[in-house]
């Protein structure tokens, strides 16, 4: 709930923000259409219990990640872009053990977690100031950063350092489908400046049985237009 409160104060400042420059921003608004866009993000991400079959559960904790994109207008309304966010957030675990039923381990650490996205927007003014909702979907990949087995050793020839060697550890990872949507302001500040924040719900298609609870997402992006 805390996560979300700050996520929806970002959003009500950033519209008055928004409100207060609307009449300057109208002057020198250049449409939208036909153009690229890039954006830097910072992506807060709430916390959350995922249970699956067995008894095992993860409970990681809220964390602000980082990210980048790259967009195109097919006109003032609507834009298609690729995104790609890390976050790391830290997490307590509790694992059911396969060969004794009714035990469990305890494990902590933090997750690295990569997402790669396609995200289709509707910008519902074709103005300086409009509200705007997006849907996306694409593919998460989650390190536990628990080792497993032994580490590896191999080596390489680089064209730069020659000849190089290094060891490394497997650990537990998964790849998994994932789905987004949310609801935000996009204030076009300038002729090829804007602001963007949001809030939304993302879901992975878990393994195993997770319970496909939905985490809180928000993002708060710096965007380029040429």
């Amino acid at each position: 709930m805390r996560s979300h409160s700050i996520f929806v104060t970002i959003l009500i400042a950033l519209l008055g923000l928004a409100a207060t420059g609307a009449a300057q921003a109208a002057e020198a608004y250049r449409s939208r259409a036909e153009r690229w866009e890039f954006t830097v993000q910072a992506r807060p991400l709430g916390e959350q219990t995922v249970k699956f079959n067995g008894g095992s559960e993860i409970s990681t904790n809220s964390d602000v990640g980082w990210g980048f994109g790259v967009g195109y207008n097919f006109n003032d309304h609507l834009e298609l872009s690729f995104d790609i966010n890390w976050n790391s957030p830290s997490y307590d675990a509790k694992i059911a053990s396969a060969d004794n039923p009714g035990t469990f381990t305890r494990a902590s650490s933090e997750l690295t977690v990569n997402t790669m996205q396609f995200n289709l927007f509707y910008n519902f003014i074709a103005g300086p100031v409009t509200p705007f909702v997006s849907a996306g979907l694409g593919s998460t990949y989650i390190d536990s950063n628990i080792a497993y087995g032994n580490a590896v050793t191999g080596c390489w020839y680089d064209p730069w350092w020659g000849y190089v060697c290094d060891t490394y550890q497997p650990s537990y990872s998964t790849s998994l489908f994932s789905y987004n949507t949310s609801v935000g302001v996009r204030w076009d500040a300038t002729r090829d400046v804007f602001l963007r924040a949001a809030i939304g719900k993302s879901w992975l298609n878990w393994d195993n049985g997770g319970s496909n609870d939905s985490f809180t997402t928000g993002r708060l992006e710096l965007g380029f237009i040429y």
